[in-house]
């Protein structure tokens, strides 16, 4: 009693008790220089800025320049909306914050300020003050105007450096590392106290249970034995483990797992600001990052995923079916149904690293600790059971369906309690389940307290994405979609389980349980679920792949269903008639969803965009017509039954008739509990033989599993390990024939309609690097260009087409250019030529020079031109795409120089249109005989989306993603990307700051424009900061023997820079170790409203 008193004492106190926080700031300037430095801060605003700025620094700006002092280089995307900036146009002095003007002086009231004046800012959460002390010149503005910091930025000249520092130039910040601590020693001695009171406290609970001298064994011999099915259900995990999807969010968890060992918290790494993931998370998350220690291989973070569907099989076969009855525990059709309902939750929903397959196991072994408590009537089960309840909803917010058997089973569990006073008091009974349910105290507040909890909590709700529980309804809307979310493998054990719910739910009205079962253990299940449902509806987001935690419970509930669907089916042949029917419209639902799988689990799967067909005709089509024949054909046995019942009345023999009318227990008993077991079955089998063929269609190419048959070779890098990159693509084009220049080579041949600024600007790369056209626009903005010959191709095309964000008309191409290139080609060596037009009034057609064609090597198979527009090509599951023509014509070249044209092939479109993409073709499918190349395009429709632009052919060396990115350099991973790229390094943070990433890996087209907003600066995403310090452009890429292939992309990160082209150098951090008790808060953090 008393031990369990302690524990709940120590345990109660964890979240309150001080940690040891590191607090770190920046200052500038650094090393006595007026250098520019970078510090990204994963909260971006930091938690208190001081400036001091010495009036007389409008004055020491470089030539043409207005910045003083910013947070964020002000290249950077939406840098005035986002960042604090003190900037002097035309000699004035002007202080922004995110976008708003706080402080501003006209040129004249500086030139009035003494020569000594400096100019202070003080920025916090409640207000924003500027001021030049010793004047009237002050302003303050109420509310949160803290901005995004990046860094320090300057456009100050170096030359000033010792005179402007000397004159108390400095800026001070406070960043947000709350976040970052260490239990102290009290903290560390309450936990482990309390843990060790709580172990105690357990132990003297067995004690009390065994003074009824009963002995009851911890396992039945069942837990002991192997049978067919259990070699069934462990070799379909096992060959899941290996070659089955993986899921949505893997990515995103391995990656906080592998920072967290930097970082020395579980942060949100890709949203949120980079909040702990506390509440939730632990102790599961914790597990990950010691597995990051080892290995980022997939196989290996997925073990726990693993082991703990080996645990939800086991202990749903030995108790919990057991547990339901005789009909259940005595057939083995039962076990089937349960077993393979159980896979498909599992195989769909539960390969990953998402805590649902843990909630799930937890949620069962909780569940069956309870039920063996009830029928023992011994509480250590019991208080284990409110231990691993406390500890699965600590895993996630659906772990509260654990907590919902424990609400569920407590009247149960204070019976035994009030029965077995006897032996000791009640309390001696209630306080170690006190100190079970505190321990989860431990893993959740070990490292945080109970402020920066809530505040972390209070952030994600605030950000989101959040719904209310009245939007609950959008979850079960989605499983009917036609999305990766409701696919037809998420949708059937749903729809498994609600029908089976739903025939449980009958036979308790009609008969008051289900025949042949146990009462107790069913009411209680059904509770179970009824409460899972329910605080499903509070989760904050309504995603598909919670009902991953239904997983055992469904295998539960799938058998009961099945029996009672036997006894209803047993009743007469039209009941039999329309149980098929209800299965088959089951399958026909569940086949009008695509057999859809995320990111690359998808390569090589069949009907992975669409429903399963065959030449047009879909599967659920033709399932539905069967239902509804079968349906048909049980209406009219039933109209004839209730006919011939009828006459038998009137004869006075009704009960001999019911009699004969009730199908033949022992014929089909089996057969009519199987259909649910069929279903499942098939299902199940159908998604194994879909990586099956996946696998084998893509050899030697990449897929999941055969990225995992590597691992065990010893290549653990998965996808990167046959991505293929371009290496110097601008030393990699073809050489014209004739000794045409490059530059020339679009235009030697037929051309007419194409020309060299015939692409809009509105193609061009998000993040691209546009300080060309601040540095014109500040330094020629009162100038004009001469229009000059007005009939030139260059005149014509740059009067016409819309080139806004396009290089500056000084800045022009080889060929006459002001389109910027994409992939890193450079401008000035590689030509580029198109049709877009703002109104198209012709057609156009280009035959460009002929190019000699390289022999194929392994390191360069590929012929590659970079197009932009809308081309008709085949995609890559052949389906004609309309659109402008391009053809790849080889032919002949003869000793005199003449060509024989000898044909033509479409090349490899990945797409997407109208964007700058890379097609390609392998040189070893051309004919031996061809030794010469060109491209042949033309564009005859006059509609505004028909048009095309190319540059010259080039057949550039490719290396494995492995070789070109060192494993040690830090980068950006998407988090829908980062689990197939185990050996890129994702970028860290320590104590609020973070490092920044040289390069950024992406999904395929359609993952990126969907889901990169989820990373992005409203959300408190990684992207904000990688990409406030960096312009990109993407690096082409090809998957070895997959050549169309949209496998994704990979873009390479260089630092922004100032006006003289230099970048900004590393921030020296401050820290200092602070001890903060459990309520102590600096201030709520800044969040930007997404509105």
């Amino acid at each position: 009693m008393y031990a369990g008193l302690i524990a709940f004492v120590l345990l109660a106190l964890t979240p309150l008790l001080p940690v040891n926080q590191v607090q770190s700031s920046l200052r500038w300037p650094q090393n006595d220089s007026l250098a520019s430095v970078n510090a990204p801060l994963i909260s971006l605003a930091p938690q208190e800025v001081n400036m001091e700025i010495p009036v007389r620094a409008v004055d020491k700006l470089r030539p043409k320049q207005t910045m003083l002092v910013g947070t964020l280089p002000p290249s950077s995307q939406e840098a005035f909306d986002r960042g604090l900036f003190v900037t002097a146009p035309d000699g004035g002095l002007v202080v922004s914050s995110l976008n708003h003007i706080v402080f501003d002086l006209s040129k004249d009231e500086v030139a009035g300020l003494a020569d000594d004046a400096v100019l202070t800012i003080h920025q916090t959460d409640e207000e924003t003050t500027v001021e030049v002390p010793g004047t009237s010149y002050a302003e303050t503005e109420e509310g949160d105007l803290r901005a995004q910091l990046t860094g320090i930025y300057t456009e100050l000249d170096p030359a000033a450096s010792q005179e402007l520092i000397g004159a108390g130039l400095q800026a001070d910040v406070d960043i947000n590392s709350r976040f970052t601590s260490s239990p102290s020693v009290i903290k560390l001695i309450a936990m482990v106290g309390g843990l060790i009171a709580a172990i105690a406290a357990l132990w003297a609970l067995g004690r009390l249970d065994k003074l009824d001298g009963r002995t009851i064994p911890v396992f039945n011999s069942s837990w002991r034995k192997l049978n067919p099915l259990d070699g069934v259900v462990l070799g379909v995990l096992g060959f899941w483990h290996v070659f089955g999807a993986n899921t949505s969010d893997d990515g995103f968890l391995l990656t906080m797992a592998r920072v967290a060992n930097d970082s020395d918290y579980m942060a949100n790494y890709y949203r949120w600001y980079g909040v702990p993931e506390a509440p939730f998370g632990s102790p599961f998350y914790d597990i990950l990052a010691l597995l990051a220690r080892v290995s980022t291989a997939s196989m290996w973070m997925r073990l726990p995923t693993l082991i703990a569907g080996i645990v939800t099989w086991w202990v749903l076969s030995r108790e919990i079916l057991p547990r339901l009855g005789r009909l259940v525990s005595g057939r083995r059709v039962a076990f089937w149904t349960a077993a393979f309902t159980f896979l498909a939750f599992w195989l769909p929903y539960n390969n990953g690293t998402r805590p649902e397959p843990i909630i799930a196991c937890g949620l069962i072994v909780t569940w069956a600790l309870f039920e063996r408590a009830i029928a023992t009537e011994r509480l250590l089960p019991a208080a284990i059971g409110t231990i691993t309840a406390a500890f699965t909803l600590a895993c996630g917010p659906t772990g509260l369906s654990a907590v919902g058997v424990f609400l569920i089973c407590l009247p149960a569990v204070f019976r035994i309690m009030h029965n077995r006073t006897e032996f000791a008091p009640g309390l001696a009974y209630v306080a170690p389940f006190l100190a079970a349910g505190l321990a989860v105290m431990v893993p959740v507040f070990k490292d945080q307290t109970l402020a920066t909890v809530l505040e972390a909590t209070s952030v994600r709700a605030d950000v989101g994405p959040a719904l209310p529980w009245y939007d609950e309804w959008v979850r079960y809307a989605t499983l009917f979609q036609q999305t990766v979310d409701a696919a037809m493998t998420r949708r059937f054990p749903m729809l498994v389980l609600i029908f089976s719910v739903f025939l449980i739910l009958w036979g308790l009205a009609r008969y008051g349980k289900i025949p042949g079962t146990a009462k107790g253990p069913t009411q209680r299940m059904v509770l179970i679920v009824a409460l899972t449902t329910f605080f499903l509806m509070f989760t904050p987001t309504k995603w598909t792949h919670h009902f991953g935690i239904y997983a055992g419970l469904g295998g539960a509930a799938a058998a009961l269903g099945a029996v009672m669907l036997s006894h209803i089916a047993l009743q007469s042949a039209r009941n039999r008639t329309f149980a098929i029917a209800a299965t088959l419209f089951l399958l026909a639902i569940t086949l009008a969803g695509w057999n859809a799988w995320w990111y690359v689990s998808s390569f090589g799967v069949p009907w992975w965009d669409r429903t399963v067909q065959l030449n047009g005709i879909q599967a659920n089509t033709v399932l539905l017509a069967i239902t509804l024949v079968v349906f048909l054909f049980g209406i009219f046995q039933s109209l004839q039954h209730n006919a011939r019942r009828a006459e038998a009345k009137a004869r006075g023999v009704v009960e001999e008739f019911d009699a004969a009318a009730r199908v033949d227990r022992g014929r089909y008993a089996g057969l009519m509990s199987a259909p649910l077991a069929i279903l499942a079955v098939l299902m199940v089998t159908f998604s194994c033989l879909t990586f099956v063929k996946a696998f084998a269609s893509q050899s030697p190419a990449y897929s999941v599993g055969m990225g995992n048959v590597r691992t065990f070779k010893g290549d653990s890098c998965a996808l990167a390990s046959d991505v293929l990159l371009e290496q110097e693509s601008n030393d990699s084009f073809l050489t014209p024939v004739g000794g045409v220049p490059l530059g020339r080579s679009l235009d030697a041949g037929d051309n007419r309609g194409f020309t060299p600024d015939g692409v809009p600007a509105f193609i061009a790369g998000e993040n691209a690097n546009t300080n060309d056209m601040i540095q014109t626009a500040q330094t020629d903005a009162n100038q004009s260009e001469d229009a000059g010959d007005t009939s030139s191709d260059e005149a014509q095309s740059t009067s016409r087409v819309n080139t806004q964000g396009n290089r500056p008309k000084n800045m022009r191409g080889v060929n006459g250019s002001t389109v910027r290139l994409p992939f890193g080609l450079d401008y000035t060596r590689v030509p580029v030529a198109g049709t877009f037009e703002d109104e198209p009034s012709q057609t156009a057609s280009i035959e460009t020079s002929w190019y000699e064609l390289p022999e194929a090597t392994k390191a360069a198979p590929l012929l590659v031109t970079s197009v932009a527009g809308r081309i008709a090509h085949h995609d890559i599951n052949g389906v004609e795409q309309e659109g402008t023509e391009l053809k790849l014509e080889y032919g002949r070249r003869a000793e005199d120089g003449s060509v024989t044209v000898l044909g033509d092939v479409e090349m490899l479109d990945q797409g997407p249109t109208p964007s700058w993409r890379n097609l390609r073709y392998p040189i070893a499918d051309l004919p031996e005989e061809a030794n010469v190349v060109r491209l042949a395009g033309e564009d005859t429709s006059l509609a505004e989306k028909d048009w095309l632009a190319i540059t010259p052919l080039r057949n550039p060396q490719l290396a494995p993603m492995t070789e070109v990115i060192n494993p040690d350099t830090p980068g950006m991973l998407d988090w829908t990307v980062a689990f197939q790229y185990p050996c890129q390094r994702t970028f860290n943070h320590y104590a609020g700051v973070t490092e920044i990433p040289q390069y950024r890996i992406m999904p395929d087209a359609p993952g990126k424009a969907q889901l990169s907003g989820f990373q992005d600066f409203l959300g408190g995403g990684a992207l904000s900061t990688a990409e406030a310090v960096n312009y990109s452009y993407e690096v082409p890429g090809y998957l070895r023997n997959d050549w169309q292939r949209d496998w994704g992309s990979m873009a390479k990160y260089e630092l922004r820079t100032d006006s003289t082209g230099t970048a900004p150098v590393e921030a020296q951090i401050e820290h200092e170790t602070l001890s903060r008790w459990g309520w102590w808060t600096p201030g709520p953090m800044k969040i930007r409203s997404p509105e």
